[in-house]
Formats: C-alpha cells, sequence, structure tokens
C-alpha cells in the first residue's frame, strides 16, 4: 500500500471513527523475542514480518462509543462469532462494562479481547475493503522499536516524559499526551498508559482465535512501576480473554492485501 492509499485509508477511518485517528505504515522485517518460557510464554525466537499499518493512537472512548451507538455495531451479536467462545461471551455480556475513566479523548478500558476482535470486525466491514484485527506479538514488538534493539520505543532509559506510568498521572492519560515517546514508525505511547491486546495465545505463537486461553498484552500501563516490565521487549505476562480491565486498550492493525 502505498502512501497516499494509506493516508486515504486514514481518512475513511476517521471518518468512521472520529479524531484523532491515523495509520501508520509499518515496514516488515526481522524482530527477536525473548525467552519468556521462565513465565509460561513462549522461547520466543527470531521472525519475520510482513509490511502492515497500525492505528497511531489508542482506541478512545469516543471512537469505541461510536461502535457501542451504531444499530449494526455492539447490539449485532454476529461480530463475536468468530468463535464459538467469542459467541458464548457475547451471549453472557449483553452490555458492555462502562469505561473506568471517562472523558472522550482517553483510551478505552474494559474491553475484553473477545470485546475487541467484536470490534475490529464490526470497523473492517465499515471499510468495506479492509480487514482490521488485533496486533499478533510480534506485529506488536516490530511497531515499537523496529529494526532497533531498544529497550523502548526511544532508547534504552525509562523516561516519565515520553510515558505515562508508575502512576505519576493517577489514571489514564488523553491519547497523544507523550508525543516525544512514539516509535520509530511514529506510533504514539506504546510504553505505559495501558496494557494492549495482542492476538497471540500466551505460551505460543499461535492466534487461532478460539478457546478461553490467555492472550499476550504487552506495553505496561499507567499504574506499572517496574522498569523491566514497561520495556517493548518484555514478555512476562499474559490475561485471560474474558479480563475487562482498568489497565488495558486496544490497538489496532491494518492488514495489508
Amino acid at each position: 500500500m502505498n502512501s497516499s492509499e494509506l493516508t486515504s485509508i486514514s481518512q475513511q477511518t476517521e471518518s468512521i471513527l472520529g479524531t484523532p485517528f491515523e495509520w501508520c505504515h509499518i515496514a516488515g522485517g526481522s524482530l527477536t523475542l525473548i525467552d519468556a518460557s521462565d513465565y509460561g510464554g513462549s522461547q520466543g525466537g527470531t521472525y519475520q514480518v510482513t509490511d502492515f499499518a497500525m492505528s497511531k493512537y489508542l482506541i478512545t472512548n469516543s471512537q469505541y462509543k461510536k461502535f457501542l451507538d451504531d444499530p449494526n455495531g455492539f447490539n449485532n451479536s454476529k461480530w463475536w462469532n468468530y468463535s464459538l467462545e467469542g459467541a458464548l461471551w457475547r451471549r453472557d455480556h449483553r452490555k458492555p462494562k462502562p469505561t473506568a475513566f471517562a472523558g472522550a479523548d482517553l483510551p478505552r478500558t474494559r474491553t475484553s479481547w473477545f470485546d475487541g476482535l467484536a470490534f475490529c470486525n464490526w470497523l473492517s466491514t465499515e471499510l468495506k475493503t479492509s480487514q482490521v484485527r488485533l496486533p499478533s506479538e510480534q506485529e506488536w514488538q516490530r511497531a515499537a522499536i523496529g529494526d532497533t534493539s531498544w529497550n523502548y520505543p526511544w532508547g534504552n532509559e525509562i523516561d516519565e516524559t515520553r510515558a505515562n506510568y508508575a502512576n505519576h498521572v493517577k489514571q489514564v492519560s488523553a491519547v497523544g499526551s507523550y508525543p516525544a515517546g512514539q516509535s520509530p514508525f511514529g506510533v504514539i505511547e506504546m510504553i505505559g498508559n495501558l496494557w494492549e491486546w495482542n492476538l497471540t495465545i500466551w505460551g505460543t505463537d499461535s492466534t487461532d482465535l478460539n478457546g478461553y486461553i490467555y492472550r499476550n498484552y504487552r506495553g505496561g500501563a499507567w499504574n506499572v512501576s517496574n522498569p523491566e516490565y514497561l520495556r517493548a521487549i518484555d514478555r512476562g505476562a499474559g490475561h485471560p480473554p474474558r479480563g475487562r480491565l482498568n489497565d488495558a486498550g486496544l490497538r489496532i492493525v491494518l492488514q495489508y492485501s
């Protein structure tokens, strides 16, 4: 996808979700996942990913509300039919859980992994020609540090002027608050603010959508203090897909055809 095409689809996505929205092109390449087998994760290794695009910002309260308010959005249970477990989740959770932190430009919290996939399916249909989904673990790390070997998107030292962490702000910050912390590809706030759901099953490289199996989430959150857990390369945690958490949210990718 060339830059003009990506700009066009960014504008189209923004017309559906509202501001701020932008797709950032992520050039494919290699990355190394560190060994997380001591914590129940996979052994890691070197991987290749192809080109894709990632949302510059986390999905905000106002953007997720578009999904909630659309008569063909949250009310349509078909968006959860990607797996038996997704369909059962939707059957048993017919109302969304309110976000933990109100504010139009604050990132949306308390969305389960199941709900994140449903949001992506709805948006894919709204865009008509493009597939939107959650990132794989490999894609997430590639977008965060690219070809560098940095601990963080900006370098090797944690910096509170570049990210919201360690309870400095006491809650999530509005998206776009830390432009100095952008990744080599221009993605904002991949460290701190909110943990970000990944497609990948914890302990494997699989992105199979079935089961109640733990899923990776990456990047740390506003209430995480340990610099090790905040590293873009850290792989110390997964979480059940049912979780509707105060410190986890959604960043989405656009799969190139």
